[in-house]
C-alpha cells in the first residue's frame, strides 16, 4: 500500500520542558530516514540526545519586545529556518520546546509571559500553514520540582524553599500558554497530551501526522535526557560551591554516577496543602484548555 503524504504544512510539537520532550526529540531524530522516505522534512532542536540538532532558533525575550530590538533576532530567524529548510520544502516537523519561551521562563513571576509574541515572531516568518500542533502538559507539583532539579544543573542556586512561593503564586498556567498558541499561530488542531499518561512516542508521532500511522519506526535503544536523582542534584550542588566550573561532561558524569542512589531527603518537594492547591489548578487550566476552539485531548 502507497504512502499518503500529509498535507502541505507545518507540524509542530512545542514541548513544554520537563515532559519528555528530549527523548521523543532523539526518537524524531532517530527515524529521519523514514521521514525522508515520506518527503516530510524533520527541524528538531535535539539537544540532550546523540543525533545533531537541525533548527536553532534565537526568539526575542520579553526584553526584546519592550525595547524594540527585534532586527538582529529576524536576521537569526530567517537563517535558523533557511538552514532548516523550514519555508524551502512543502511539508515540515518542527519539535522545539524553546519557542513559547525558554527554560528560564518557567521561574518568572508570570512564566512564559512574552510566549505569544515570541510564536508570533516566529509565525510571520513562516511560508507554509501550521496544520498541526502537540503540546505536552504536566501537573504543577511535579513540574515545578522537575524543572529546579533540572536548574541545579546549571548553577549554584537557593533551595527549593526560596523558589516554591513565586511557584504558587504564578499568574499564568498552560491554560494562557495554550491560548497564546492558538492566537500566534491559528492552526488547525492543537493537540494536548498530559505527561500523566505518558504517551508512547509513537502515539504522539501518529496523533501529529496522522500518516505515519502505517509506518514502522525503531524505538530508542536507551533514555536519553536522564533526570537528575535528588542524590545527584545535592552532590552538583556541592560541586559547584567552588571553582572550576562544571563542565556538560562533568555533570552527566554525576548524574549517572547517582542514578541509582535514593538517599536523603527530596531537594524540591512542596507541602501536603501546596500540592493539593497545585493539583486543583492543573485540573481548572485542563477544563479550560477542554473549552478552546480546535483543542483536542490525546488520551484519558
Amino acid at each position: 500500500m502507497p504512502i499518503t503524504l500529509p498535507d502541505e504544512g507545518l507540524f509542530l510539537h512545542l514541548g513544554a520542558h520537563r515532559t519528555g520532550t528530549g527523548s521523543f526529540q532523539e526518537f524524531l531524530s532517530s527515524n529521519a530516514d523514514a521521514f525522508a522516505d515520506l518527503g516530510v522534512n524533520l527541524a528538531v532542536a535535539n539537544r540532550d540526545g546523540q543525533a545533531p540538532s537541525t533548527l536553532r532558533l534565537r526568539l526575542p525575550d520579553a526584553r526584546h519586545f519592550r525595547k524594540g530590538l527585534l532586527e538582529e533576532r529576524a536576521a537569526l530567524r530567517d537563517e535558523a529556518l533557511t538552514e532548516a529548510r523550514v519555508n524551502l520544502r512543502a511539508r515540515s516537523v518542527i519539535s522545539e520546546e524553546n519557542i513559547p519561551g525558554s527554560f528560564n521562563a518557567i521561574f518568572a513571576d508570570a512564566p512564559y509571559r512574552a510566549a505569544r509574541e515570541r510564536m508570533a515572531f516566529l509565525a510571520s516568518a513562516l511560508s507554509r500553514p501550521v496544520r498541526r500542533i502537540l503540546f505536552v502538559t504536566r501537573s504543577y507539583e511535579t513540574f515545578f520540582p522537575s524543572a529546579y532539579r533540572k536548574r541545579c544543573e546549571f548553577r549554584k542556586i537557593a533551595p527549593f524553599s526560596d523558589y516554591a512561593p513565586r511557584f504558587m503564586e504564578a499568574t499564568r498556567g498552560w491554560a494562557d500558554l495554550v491560548e497564546d498558541i492558538a492566537a500566534a499561530f491559528s492552526p488547525g488542531e492543537i493537540l494536548v497530551a498530559r505527561y500523566e499518561d505518558r504517551p508512547t512516542h509513537e502515539a504522539l508521532l501518529h496523533a501529529l501526522l496522522p500518516e505515519t500511522a502505517q509506518m514502522r519506526f525503531a524505538p530508542l535503544e536507551r533514555r536519553f535526557n536522564v533526570s537528575a536523582t535528588d542524590a545527584a542534584c545535592r552532590a552538583m550542588q556541592a560541586a559547584f560551591e567552588k571553582p572550576p566550573k562544571l563542565s556538560p561532561r562533568e555533570i552527566r558524569a554525576i548524574i549517572h554516577a547517582h542514578a541509582d542512589d535514593r538517599s536523603g531527603p527530596p531537594i524540591a518537594e512542596f507541602s501536603d496543602r501546596d500540592r493539593a492547591a497545585l493539583r486543583d489548578r492543573y485540573t481548572r487550566d485542563l477544563n479550560r484548555i477542554a473549552k478552546i476552539p480546535g483543542v483536542t485531548f490525546l488520551g484519558t
